[in-house]
């Protein structure tokens, strides 16, 4: 068979060398990553069976030589020559590093035919070229007047792999080809799928192309689909598609495009038995409104298209065909990348899924794969049937919404269900990239599963504008001068402070787009961002027909606090374990809307909710009907209401206090205090008094700090930002947290103050008469390490300050604090160990820090029977007072675990 290695590319070219070099020549093979590695793809140093050779024993290197675009036979062998030219000269070149390390024998793997016709002959050629390096000599100068071996007197043998060679090679070795069939098998994508499951199952097969024809279909709108007009329009999700910029890694230096990221990652060969070259599993992180759902749905896509917009070989509807080409032109019109390993995309809702689980303990990440493909089928297949197509073709997972797992039971459930779909994947031994999507805020890392970390960055004004500009052509695309109206005012949003921090995430300029297409001003806050949308869109609708107008106008105030009370019981249903859909079913939407009726002795209220639940049936304002019930659109829009429900109870701060550490309430938390700073001045006191409050309300609390962490979101949030008096309070209330032990919370604290120093000359004095009290009162905590940050973050004034004040601490204060000496150390541990045991908070059975790890790690499910955890935490607290190492461990595990505390069982829905 005659393989088609152009559309490997450069990488997955020197990746299938490797994969054959170590089935060919065995595991003595050594594989070089991308990057500098002199000249090398591999290499191998011992005895090796090269085929049509004697047995080769020495060093030797494997070299990859890869033509993008091949031409004629001249043009070919000519780039091939002076690539292969250019090694030997490097190997010979005493100015060189390689010429101390030079091989005994040489691989050279090409896509460039050679011809073996004599004398002129590509192969021929390489010979003689390969002896002339072997050999080279130079002339002594006078007086010795000899010659000089300068060439490679030690070089034995050599090797060539071309693409004739390549193909023989590859035919021998199914597995490699099968795992490259998609990449140089000729035909179309849907032909090479079905040849090659042939010999497994074509039912399979047909069951995941008619998902996939399904699939393209329904994530065609976009997930807010409120076009603004009467008739509610629904956006295509291609026509407003941006890829989403990336803050960089360790392992990353550069920013990077998000969705050009993945679909790199996504081109290689990844099968673990070819040592692939890259992680197979990563998280995409990102805020609120950040587009992680709509990056997961926009993903999931661009492979559905990849897959069948060209000629389908009758096996897709040619509507499905012509749907696919239009949402490609849309892609490619943004410049939005265009896969070349055709993976067959699936995209669960973890959600969906913890809820699967919660009904029935046996379901595996797997069989829901198989049955959200056997959604709507009529010829169902198996886990059988699906393991036996992930063992020949490539696979996309995409699982959206980890952090919407909030139950702390429900979460370690779908962690452990991810970590075993992986594991038996890796037994099948199956090419899949898993993608997740999580917020940062409740995020737990796996060291089991180990995901590589992709974050979202906010948007820049630019990034922001130009997915304005998208959206709004989408929307009037035969009115130019509306585009120009709402631009124009965009532009001058972004130009002022306040409401540019409302443009950092795709949400938030949705919705600014919206609102400034009927106002000439933005919203000053997230808070009244958020109001002034629902405050339009409530609008628009009592523009619908007498009937529906009437009602909504009528009735307002009602139909205003039923949104609020499902919030609430919407965000926190999703709290529990089995409710993580974010659904309220329909009966409870009745009985709150007749709760509300009652309470003001309507009339007639069988008949106004039976109206009601009508409405619900399409469209009631910002509540849609999913499933069984309804729901809002956007998790954003329940924390809206659930905020505003909250600050409508008498005990309104107390209620706050409680959501404090909770990740799951974090921005429900903001959200209400951004009501506060707009509508209920009077609590501005009492709710950020509650941040310190909290801190103090125990000694797990006094460690942890997640009121000085809140107010770092507080800062970044905005709400306070009219307010200085306030946003000092919230600086000084952050900068505890470098009383403590140091961590991660530290370099987000200086990244925090340094947006803040640059924002105001006043809060950048507070900052530093913070700072210089604490050196002065000799505040050890982890003030080092905050000075660093901002040393690190800031190349300007603040940079050089802290710099200065750091060569000055560490004068004063002396060298580093050590930790224990290891005997120290585990005689800590044994004496903690001990008190909890004898406390009962520990089994005696072989006692071990894990045991306290794990105590420190358990969130509290809000029970009774669970109660002793609170005790349990504060007395490990109490044993690691002395032991500053012990004590910056056990921080870290206890915030994770209060983040995830269950708070929601306090409030009465």
């Amino acid at each position: 068979m005659n393989y088609d290695l152009t559309r490997l590319g450069s990488g997955r070219f020197e990746h299938l060398v490797q994969a054959l070099a170590l089935a060919n020549l065995g595991p003595g093979v050594q594989i070089f990553g991308a990057g500098p590695d002199g000249g090398r793809e591999a290499t191998f140093n011992g005895k090796v069976q090269m085929e049509g050779k004697a047995e080769w024993n020495g060093y030797g290197v494997i070299q990859a030589k890869y033509k993008e675009r091949l031409e004629t036979t001249h043009a070919d062998q000519k780039w091939f020559f002076q690539q292969v030219t250019t090694e030997l000269q490097s190997w010979v070149s005493r100015k060189k590093k390689r010429h101390r390390n030079q091989p005994d024998y040489l691989v050279i793997a090409t896509n460039i035919p050679l011809t073996s016709v004599e004398e002129n002959g590509g192969l021929d050629r390489l010979k003689q070229l390969i002896e002339h390096y072997r050999d080279l000599t130079e002339q002594l100068p006078p007086p010795d007047r000899g010659v000089r071996k300068i060439g490679m007197p030690r070089f034995k043998d050599y090797a060539i792999w071309h693409a004739d060679y390549l193909d023989r090679t590859l035919e021998k070795n199914t597995e490699i080809s099968r795992r490259y069939a998609d990449l140089v098998l000729p035909g179309d994508v849907l032909s090479r799928l079905y040849d090659h499951v042939v010999q497994t199952d074509e039912r399979v097969a047909r069951a995941w192309i008619g998902h996939v024809a399904r699939a393209l279909k329904t994530d065609t709108p976009i997930e807010l689909g409120e076009s603004g007009d009467k008739v509610n329009t629904p956006l295509s999700l291609a026509a407003v598609a941006v890829d989403l910029p990336t803050i960089p890694s360790r392992s990353r230096n550069t920013s990077t495009r998000a969705l050009k990221f993945l679909v790199d990652r996504a081109d290689q060969v990844l099968a673990p038995n070819l040592r692939p070259p890259e992680h197979d599993r990563l998280v995409v992180l990102g805020g609120p409104g950040s587009g992680k759902s709509t990056l997961s749905r926009l993903l999931c896509q661009i492979y559905r298209v990849a897959l069948i917009q060209k000629e389908a070989a009758g096996r897709v509807p040619q509507p499905t065909v012509e749907m696919a080409i239009k949402i490609r032109k849309a892609l490619d019109e943004e410049g939005l990348p265009t896969p070349t390993l055709h993976r067959l995309p699936v995209r669960i809702v973890l959600s969906t899924f913890a809820d699967a689980v919660s009904t029935n303990s046996k379901m595996t990440l797997l069989q829901h794969i198989v049955d959200q493909i056997n959604l709507r089928a009529s010829n169902p297949i198996s886990v059988s049937g699906i393991e036996s197509l992930m063992g020949v073709w490539p696979f996309l997972v995409v699982l959206d919404g980890l952090d919407e797992v909030a139950s702390a039971d429900n979460r370690a459930e779908v962690s452990g269900r991810i970590f075993d779909f992986l594991t038996e994947m890796a037994a099948l031994q199956a090419d899949v990239l898993t993608v997740c999507t999580s917020r940062p805020i409740g995020f737990e890392r796996d060291d089991e599963i180990g995901y590589e970390e992709l974050h979202l960055a906010p948007l820049t004004a630019d990034d922001a504008l130009h997915y304005a500009s998208r959206l709004v052509k989408t929307r009037f695309p035969e009115d130019p001068d509306r585009q120009d109206t709402t631009l124009g005012r965009l532009r001058e949003a972004s130009r002022v402070v306040d409401t540019a921090r409302l443009m950092t995430s795709p949400l938030q300029v949705t919705i600014l787009s919206l609102l400034l297409e009927q106002r000439r001003r933005a919203p000053a806050s997230r808070y009244a961002l958020f109001k002034a949308y629902y405050e339009v869109i409530y609008a628009r609708e009592c523009g619908k027909p007498k009937g529906i107008g009437n009602l909504l106008e009528t009735y307002r105030p009602q139909l205003e606090q039923l949104h609020q009370q499902c919030g609430l019981a919407i965000h926190a249903r999703a709290e529990h374990a089995g409710e993580a859909d974010s659904i309220l079913p329909v009966t409870q939407l009745e009985a709150t809307a007749r709760q509300i009726l009652e309470a003001e002795e309507h009339p007639d209220q069988d008949d106004l909710i039976a109206k009601i639940l009508h409405l619900a049936q399409h469209r009631l304002v910002l509540l849609v009907p999913r499933q069984d019930g309804v729901a809002f659109e956007v998790r954003s829009l329940a924390e809206f209401f659930a905020a505003r429900s909250l600050m409508s109870r008498e005990d309104a701060t107390n209620r706050l206090a409680q959501l404090v550490p909770s990740a799951h309430w974090r921005h429900t938390w903001l959200l209400a205090a951004g009501h506060v700073f707009s509508e209920r001045l009077e609590l501005r006191d009492q709710i950020i008094g509650t941040l310190d409050d909290v801190d103090h309300s125990s000694a797990v609390n006094r460690l942890v700090l997640p009121g000085a962490l809140l107010a770092l979101d507080a800062l970044d949030d905005g709400f306070a930002a009219q307010t200085p008096r306030y946003e000092k309070k919230l600086i000084i209330t952050a900068l505890k947290l470098a009383e403590g032990p140091t961590g991660s919370h530290i370099t987000r604290l200086a990244d925090v103050l340094i947006s803040c120093m640059t924002s105001s000359d006043d809060l950048r004095q507070t900052v530093w008469r913070e700072i210089d009290a604490s050196i002065a009162d000799k505040k050890s905590g982890s003030l080092r390490a905050l000075l660093n940050g901002i040393a690190a973050a800031d190349l300007g004034p603040d940079g050089a300050r802290a710099t200065r004040l750091l060569e000055e601490y560490v004068t004063q204060a002396g060298s580093t604090p050590s930790a224990g000496s290891p005997d120290e150390e585990r005689a800590a541990s044994a004496s903690l160990l001990a008190a909890l045991i004898d406390a009962g908070y520990v089994e005696s059975d072989a006692p071990s820090q894990q045991q306290i790890d794990d105590l420190s790690r358990k969130s509290f499910d809000g029970s009774e029977s669970e109660r002793w955890l609170l005790d349990a935490r504060e007395a490990i607290v109490a044993g690691c007072r002395d032991n500053p190492h012990q004590r910056t461990r056990i921080r870290r595990l206890l915030a994770d675990a209060l983040q995830h505390d269950f708070v929601g069982e306090s409030f009465s829905l």
